[in-house]
């Protein structure tokens, strides 16, 4: 008889497989939103009105493309590995 500790266990080379690929799309997907968010913040903020607001979305936009690099970094290293 199973028990619930043993159904629940996945394979560990499946995990450990699945895992960089899914940490890689969270990552471009945070990216996106910090470049998107970013925009909206530098577009909806009236010029002059307040200084540190569009600092912010230019803060958020450098970490969207800073994300973006990561990532392709981090996937050609991955790439570079299963060769």
């Amino acid at each position: 008889m199973e028990t619930a500790r043993e159904v629940s266990m996945e394979d560990p080379k499946t995990v450990v497989k699945e895992e960089p690929r899914k940490s890689l799309i969270v990552l471009l997907i945070m990216a996106a939103y910090n470049f998107v968010l970013g925009g909206i913040i530098l577009i909806g903020v009236p010029r002059g009105a307040a200084p540190i607001a569009e600092s912010v979305g230019w803060i958020m936009m450098l970490i969207g493309v800073l994300s973006v690099v990561l990532y392709a970094t981090a996937r050609h290293r991955r790439l570079k590995q299963k060769k």
